[in-house]
């Protein structure tokens, strides 16, 4: 079966909830053997998550959740061109002559609530609101009807619950609540201005500026302004209040002006920032990383490491061969970074919010992407987490020593671990070339 790059993210972070709360009964679950070596730790941690889920049958819950969700888009889609038609006809059904005015809020208004309200509250939130809420809702309550069963319904909730926290992690809820809302009240304004264009078409109907309390200067004045960018556009010509309201010239005029009124204030402003949104989104999707530093995720991967390390030595020319490592640091940088090498050995630790804390370096591919970021932007001060048990060879001095050409300052931290370590060694070998160093 094959996933999308979003489903896939979604099925780890789904794993990661499971690790996080019982990491020795899914560690039984999948077989170490199964992972290449060569893999990233990303592309390690998302392969053993859909393989965990095939097993388990998560993916089969996943394509009935994704099969509720098209169901539901559908069903959004049909409710929001039956308002759009009714609207319409609630307007065109009122005694002639139409009020002008009056056709123009009920059709225009009610969107423009929704598009100011959107932009007050769900761009700034990190929960679901409005349509996207509703939608949420009705797929829970809906896989809840279609399997009943406890275990069933317990695996869909955990789903749609990593579903949401992986949205919300990759930054991906915004674009996602502004996809629903933008294109629920498209669907509602293209509708209503189709069916107003067919009622227009194919019925005779009466037009006039009714007010109470505005005068004919102000009503001129309004008709001039709402004209500014229809007549731009196209061209219209405003049905001015002091025409004759019986007319046909004024009729015509009046429900051609009513109609691109409409599609200007009403379709276009949605069908531009459902273009948009969609654009963000796939920024947002093109952006998407695992944090492999998020707890659950660091304790499998140490697992990893664990289990596919091979058997080292130290080297024994530690004479001429090593004497060749030189140690030149940079002349200026700015700010700090820190990682791990190779693998991060407290299980319990996790990085200071605010730290610029890369991730661990446990494949060649990561030690290169660390380089060329410090490269690219060479830092103050630069720290390395080591676990005392690796041991200290050319390959690890050299790779300090291209860390040290793009920072001011490099330090070292020893982590202590259980059993065999080689803690002397990396002493002796730090304090050689003047890298300071602190155990932990």
């Amino acid at each position: 079966m094959v996933f999308s790059r979003f489903e896939q993210f979604w099925l780890t972070e789904y794993q990661r909830q499971l690790d996080q709360a019982d990491l020795p009964a899914q560690l039984r679950a999948f077989d170490l053997r199964d992972l290449n070596a060569k893999q990233t730790s990303n592309q390690q941690l998302q392969r053993r998550a859909l393989r965990i889920a095939e097993q388990r049958g998560t993916t089969r819950q996943l394509v009935s959740w994704q099969r509720s969700r098209r169901l539901l888009t559908l069903l959004a889609g049909i409710i929001a061109i039956v308002l759009g038609a009714m609207a319409t006809q609630t307007v065109l059904a009122q005694p002639q002559p139409l009020s002008l005015l009056f056709a123009l809020v009920l059709l225009l208004v009610p969107n423009l609530v929704m598009f100011l309200f959107w932009l007050l509250v769900a761009l700034r939130s990190s929960e679901p609101h409005g349509v996207t809420a509703v939608g949420l809702y009705l797929i829970n309550w809906f896989n809840r009807k279609r399997q009943p069963h406890s275990n069933s319904q317990s695996e869909r909730q955990q789903l749609s619950k990593a579903w949401l926290q992986h949205v919300q992690q990759q930054r991906l809820l915004a674009p996602l609540m502004a996809l629903a809302s933008h294109g629920f009240w498209l669907f509602i304004s293209a509708s209503s201005w189709l069916t107003l264009l067919l009622y227009l078409s194919f019925n005779d109907y009466q037009f006039h500026w009714a007010t109470t309390i505005l005068a004919q200067p102000q009503l001129v004045m309004i008709a001039d302004v709402l004209n500014t960018v229809p007549g731009l556009l196209f061209g219209t010509e405003v049905p001015l209040p002091a025409s004759n309201v019986a007319n046909t010239e004024f009729a015509n005029l009046a429900g051609r002006w009513l109609a691109t009124c409409v599609l200007v204030y009403g379709v276009a402003p949605r069908a531009i920032a459902l273009l948009i949104s969609l654009s963000w989104y796939g920024m947002r999707l093109h952006k998407m990383k695992l944090d492999s530093s998020a707890p659950g995720h660091v304790a499998v991967l140490q697992t990893i490491r664990q289990y596919q390390r091979q058997p080292q030595v130290i080297d024994a020319d530690q004479g001429d061969s090593v004497d060749q490592v030189e140690f030149n640091y940079a002349s200026s940088g700015q700010g700090y970074s820190s990682a791990s090498l190779d693998y991060e050995a407290n299980t319990n630790w996790s990085a200071e919010p605010g730290k610029d804390y890369f991730g661990v370096l446990d494949s060649q591919a990561q030690k290169s992407a660390f380089i060329e970021q410090l490269r690219q932007q060479p830092r103050q001060r630069v720290e390395l987490r080591v676990a005392a048990n690796l041991t200290p060879d050319r390959s690890s001095l050299r790779f300090l020593a291209q860390v040290a050409h793009y920072t001011v300052q490099l330090s070292v931290q020893l982590i202590l671990t259980e059993g065999d370590t080689y803690l002397a060694q990396w002493q002796r070998l730090l304090k050689q070339y003047g890298v300071s160093y602190v155990t932990l």
